[in-house]
C-alpha cells in the first residue's frame, strides 16, 4: 500500500537523485547500504529539511520498488535529526530493512529520547551517526545498535581514540562500529585492525594492484572464452573448452535451468546448451560469472558492476539520441560490467583489456571514457558518487531528466540486487 508522508509531499518540478553506497564487512561482504538524497538546491551546501529529504528517499524508492527487491533482502541505512524527524511516518516501514541513522547536533531532550525508545520497542536497530565521543554521546550509546565514524573529515588520531572509546565503554551490548568515507584500501585495513566491524566508501572500488599478480584457471579459461565469442569463433571451439572444465559446464547448466531457459526441452550436450543460450547471453553470463566469487565468495564489485552494466544498456536503450540495436546495447552492457575489472582483479586495466582483445571503441569507452558508451560511464560514475551537476549536464546530453536518471538507477540496482 502506497505510504503517506504528512506535509512531506514531493513536488514534480524537484530534481533529486537517490544514491546507495554499500556497507561492507571485513570479509568485503556487503550486509547493508546507505540510500540517501542529492539534489540540486542542497547539492553545495547542508540540507535545509533533513527528514524532507529522509522521507523522499523513502517515499520514491519504496513506493517505486518492494523493499527486499531493491535491496537484496539487506538493511538500509538512512539519515535523520533529531530536529526533523517524524516517529510515525518511519514506523510505516519495515523495521527489518530500515535502519534510521541519527545526526544529532547537540544533546537531544527528553522527548527525542523517548522517541528513540519508542522505535526500539517496534523493533528498529538504530544508528548514531558522525560519532566524537562527546558525553553526551557517549551516553547514547546504550540505545543504539550502530555508531558511524567519519574517517575522512577526521584525523586518523581522533578517530582512532573514538573507536577506542566505543570498544572500551562498559556495555551490556556494544554497539557495532562502521568507519564511514573510507576511500583507500589501506584505511579500511587499518579500521578493521583497531575494532570497526563495518566500513563504508568507495575503496573498494579503487584498484589495490597486486605486482605479478595473474589470472586464476578460472578466471583465465573465461578470458578465453570471451575472446573466442568476440571473435566469433565456431562453436565447436568454444564447446571444447567447456567439456575440459567440468565445473564451468555444470556452472551453466545450472544457470538455464534456473533462469528458465529450457523451455521444457532437455538438454543432452554442452553443444546444444550454447546454441540455446546463444552468443550474446553467454557473454553476457560469463562476464558475470568473472566477478560472482572471490575464494570462495561473492565480490561486492559483482553487485556495482551489474547495476553498472544493466544501467548503461537502460540508458542507452531509453535514450532518443543514441542508436539502441541489440549490438549496440550488448556493447554498453559489457562496457559497464568491465569497467570495475581492474579492482576486482587488482591488475592495471590496460593489460587486462589486452588480454581481452576488447574493440577499440569499447576499450576507449573504458580507458578515456570517450565515444557514446564513455558518456554513458560518465553519467554512471556520477551518479554513484551523488554528484548531480555532472549527472544533469550529462544526462541532458542525452535527452535525459535527473528525474530520469533516478528511476532507471533504481530499476538497474533492482535489476542487480536479484543476481546475490
Amino acid at each position: 500500500m502506497p505510504v503517506e508522508f504528512p506535509k512531506t509531499t514531493v513536488s514534480k518540478d524537484t530534481q533529486e537523485l537517490i544514491v546507495r553506497q554499500a556497507i561492507l564487512g571485513r570479509q568485503n561482504e556487503i550486509i547493508g547500504y546507505e540510500l540517501f538524497v542529492r539534489d540540486e538546491d542542497s547539492y553545495n551546501g547542508p540540507l535545509t529539511d533533513p527528514f524532507l529529504s529522509s522521507a523522499r528517499v523513502m517515499f520514491k524508492t519504496f513506493n517505486i520498488f518492494n523493499v527486499e527487491q531493491l535491496l537484496g533482502r539487506k538493511p538500509a541505512f538512512i539519515n535523520f535529526s533529531n530536529n526533523c524527524f517524524d516517529e510515525e511516518s518511519l514506523a510505516l516501514f519495515p523495521p527489518k530493512q530500515i535502519i534510521p541513522a541519527f545526526t544529532i547536533a547537540e544533546a537531544p531532550g527528553h522527548d527525542f529520547i523517548e522517541k528513540m525508545m519508542n522505535l526500539r520497542r517496534r523493533g528498529f536497530r538504530l544508528a548514531l551517526d558522525l560519532f566524537e565521543g562527546v558525553p553526551w554521546q557517549m551516553a547514547l550509546l546504550k540505545l543504539v545498535d550502530f555508531v558511524r565514524i567519519d574517517t575522512n573529515t577526521n584525523e586518523p588520531a581522533a578517530w582512532e581514540a573514538w573507536i577506542s572509546m566505543v570498544r572500551k565503554a562498559n556495555l551490556a551490548n556494544t554497539p557495532a562500529l562502521i568507519a564511514t568515507c573510507v576511500e583507500t584500501q589501506a584505511i579500511a585495513r587499518r579500521c578493521f585492525e583497531i575494532g570497526v566491524d563495518y566500513s563504508q566508501g568507495y575503496y573498494f572500488m579503487h584498484p589495490e594492484i597486486v605486482a605479478g599478480r595473474m589470472l586464476t584457471e578460472n578466471q583465465r579459461t573465461i578470458f578465453n572464452l570471451l575472446n573466442l565469442l568476440a571473435e566469433e569463433n565456431p562453436v565447436s571451439d568454444i564447446e571444447e573448452i567447456f567439456r575440459k572444465d567440468p565445473s564451468l559446464s555444470y556452472q551453466l547448466l545450472r544457470y538455464l535451468n534456473s533462469a528458465g531457459l529450457t523451455r521444457g526441452q532437455e538438454i543432452d550436450s554442452i553443444r546444444r546448451a550454447l546454441i540455446l543460450l546463444g552468443r550474446q547471453p553467454l557473454q553476457r553470463w560469463l562476464t558475470l560469472l568473472l566477478f560472482a566469487s572471490q575464494g570462495g565468495r561473492k565480490s561486492p564489485l559483482l553487485v556495482i558492476a551489474a547495476t553498472r552494466a544493466r544501467l548503461a544498456e537502460m540508458l542507452r536503450e531509453r535514450s532518443t539520441l543514441l542508436e539502441s540495436h541489440p549490438l549496440a546495447l550488448h556493447r554498453s552492457f559489457l562496457v559497464g560490467m568491465l569497467s570495475l575489472l581492474d579492482a576486482y582483479l587488482e591488475q592495471p586495466m590496460a593489460g587486462l583489456l589486452d588480454e581481452l582483445r576488447l574493440c577499440p571503441e569499447m576499450r576507449a569507452a573504458i580507458m578515456e571514457h570517450q565515444g557514446e558508451d564513455g558518456i554513458l560511464l560518465q553519467i554512471i560514475e556520477a551518479v554513484e558518487r551523488g554528484e548531480i551537476d555532472v549527472v544533469r549536464d550529462r544526462a541532458a546530453s542525452l535527452g535525459f531528466t535527473i528525474a530520469d536518471i533516478t528511476r532507471i538507477s533504481l530499476e538497474s540496482m533492482a535489476w542487480a540486487a536479484s543476481l546475490e
